[in-house]
């Protein structure tokens, strides 16, 4: 019996630190890297995490990483360590360049302030991403209204992978609200959509629904703030950037409600925060990158017209966020010779062609199920942008639509 005791206890001695062993293997990594908000000198990266961890990326122009330099999570003079979510930006990158790129966790242990430990990093598979550029690739798609369905966020998912585009912007939407970080992480971080190519994002009204929408920047990160003026750091969400011969320009149309909605309980200012992106979209189509694009294609998530003779945009309550994006906006861009507005919302494809008022091809995208889902693909070929709209549940394309060059200014 006293033998037998004696092996049940080596047993226990040597086979406990197995299993304590395959417990420590548990991948610090809760999703793949998301590539995000990229300018030509910069790109942020977030990822989920086995918290508390801290982390870094590591990048190079070298697949073999031979001379990468490293980037910490951090927020100064911190360096950050967080329970479900890391990110990082990467400053001063070169134009239209490809990196290569790969994160790192390390597990934090932080019981009092003389006692840290902190563990061996995990790294994530080497990748890659190219910065942006007047001499990038022209190659952009757009998904919206994915509203954090799987079936439909895997079929969109698919065709970008046919595409490869530089840059992909979601149109709003990606979930029906925001009431927990965990609900964050799994809609947008989880399924892998952005770890070879960065996102652009645009909100639409249902991002800004949910307690705990305000920590959304954690996931989804906001522009750089010294890539625009001081007076419009509030226009987190805002973009202008160019993707060869492209100008891309997001707009937040914000809610659907008006501010004095009851259903907003007096929390939303919207309505100064579109006047706001009214001025930044004036000095911003003047900017010398943007007014000299042979192409300039606008992005916003709820559509700038409606398709009624007996509705203006303004009147109805449903729309009364067009008393800024249909006047103002519209007016901007027939001035600066805007040829495309791509939208959403609506869950149904739409297409409204020129007219002699509104010089700008108007598409809303369809959305939320794989059947009326669409994916929009920019390239530019023989020296014009031609989009294609495919709708994703049976891999048509609903419309194909060539633009010529703009006329530019002499100068």
């Amino acid at each position: 019996m006293k033998r037998l005791l004696f092996l049940l206890t080596l047993i226990v001695l040597f086979v406990s630190p197995l299993f304590a062993d395959d417990a420590e293997k548990t991948s610090l990594f809760t999703t793949p890297v998301f590539l995000q908000i990229p300018s030509e000198t910069s790109i942020g990266m977030v990822w989920g995490v086995n918290g508390p961890a801290a982390g870094f990326v590591e990048y190079s122009t070298k697949e073999d990483m031979t001379d990468a330099k490293r980037v910490y999570a951090c927020v100064p003079p911190l360096r950050s360590i967080q329970e479900k979510v890391l990110s990082v930006r990467i400053r001063g990158l070169e134009p239209n360049t490809k990196y290569f790129y790969r994160a790192a966790t390390m597990s934090v242990s932080y019981p009092n302030a003389y006692h840290v430990k902190v563990g061996e990093p995990e790294f994530s598979a080497v990748r890659s991403f190219t910065t942006l550029g007047a001499n990038a690739q022209a190659s952009f798609a757009v998904i919206n209204d994915t509203h954090a369905e799987d079936d439909t966020v895997k079929a969109v998912n698919k065709k970008l992978k046919e595409f490869q585009p530089a840059v992909v912007v979601w149109n709003g939407d990606t979930a029906d609200n925001y009431k927990s970080e965990d609900k964050a992480i799994k809609s947008i971080l989880k399924p892998g959509l952005a770890k070879d190519y960065a996102f652009l994002f645009v909100p639409g009204n249902h991002d800004y629904r949910g307690t705990w929408v305000r920590n959304l920047d954690t996931v989804l990160l906001t522009r750089n703030p010294e890539e625009r003026n001081s007076k419009y750091w509030a226009l987190g969400r805002n973009f202008a950037v160019r993707l060869g011969d492209v100008a891309l320009i997001g707009l937040d149309t914000g809610e659907s409600k008006s501010d004095d909605n009851p259903d907003l309980l007096g929390l939303a200012e919207f309505e100064s925060y579109r006047e706001l992106q009214t001025q930044w979209l004036k000095e911003t189509l003047e900017r010398p990158d943007i007014k000299s694009a042979p192409f300039i294609v606008a992005f916003c998530h709820i559509p700038m017209i409606i398709p009624r003779d007996d509705v203006e945009p303004g009147q109805s309550a449903s729309y009364v966020w067009s008393r800024t994006t249909s006047y103002q906006w519209g007016q901007l861009f027939k001035q600066h010779g805007v040829q495309v507005v791509i939208t959403a919302h609506k869950h149904r494809y739409r297409c409204d062609e020129p007219t002699a008022d509104r010089p700008w091809t108007h598409f809303v995208g369809g959305g939320k199920s794989p059947q009326t889902a669409t994916v929009f693909h920019g390239t530019v070929e023989d020296g014009k942008l031609i989009i294609r709209v495919y709708r994703v549940g049976d891999d048509s394309i609903i419309k194909e639509v060539k633009f010529e060059k703009r006329k530019l200014e002499r100068r």
